[in-house]
């Protein structure tokens, strides 16, 4: 019997694939800055103008992984400011969720050392125009790592009980800021800083071409 895989959540999840590649969409929110102070209208594009931009989407407030993955992300803020990379935290929560959530410290489940901003999605028209909106209503926890010219240049979807590794996102960004040849440069593992030679004398073009013939 053949099986019909389109279903509304399917359609979704090809949405979310199909804007890989696309302009990022802009959107204006409400957000919380490193010093606490409330932002009504933060505007992602002005803020961002000229940086690669991390959107950090996480489904809650107040949970066990969220604050885990927002801690690890600062812990290397460092690395991420060197590379001239933005980060925004975005969930569905509000501004004053947020603000609470921020006033605890760390060993009471807060997040009172994050030092880059926390967008409040209240409305989720930004989870939606990332097509990132869960069934539930709430963002799922999705990574979104934006070039420059603000083209979408990677997306990752995690499950709820799998956190994302901020080494990752840095090796993506320094590829991205990496300006020689991608194709023949860049093998999988590439870090910055890391020599590499490949072992084969043709070209990849060459390569290929033959293995046709």
């Amino acid at each position: 019997m053949e099986r019909n895989f389109d279903t509304p959540y399917t359609e979704k999840i090809k949405a979310s694939i199909n804007i890989i590649s696309k302009q990022a969409p802009d959107f204006i929110a409400p957000a919380l800055l490193s010093n606490n102070t409330i932002v009504e209208r933060l505007n992602f594009y002005r803020y961002t103008q000229g940086h690669i931009a991390v959107l950090f989407f996480y489904p809650e407030d107040f949970t066990f992984t969220c604050p885990s993955e927002l801690l690890m992300i600062n812990k290397e803020l460092n690395a991420f400011n060197r590379r001239g990379a933005k980060i925004l935290a975005i969930s569905t929560d509000t501004i004053h969720s947020h603000l609470t959530w921020k006033e605890l410290p760390p060993h009471k489940d807060g997040i009172s050392d994050i030092s880059f901003p926390l967008v409040a999605d209240e409305d989720k028209s930004i989870s939606a125009a990332y097509h990132i909106l869960s069934p539930r209503g709430t963002a799922h926890r999705a990574t979104f790592i934006i070039d420059e010219n603000r083209i979408i240049r990677h997306l990752s979807l995690n499950d709820n009980k799998i956190w994302r590794n901020p080494t990752e996102i840095i090796r993506i960004i320094d590829i991205l800021n990496y300006k020689g040849d991608g194709i023949t440069n860049c093998p999988p593992g590439w870090k910055q800083n890391f020599s590499y030679e490949r072992p084969e004398s043709q070209s990849l073009t060459e390569i290929y071409a033959s293995k046709k013939s």
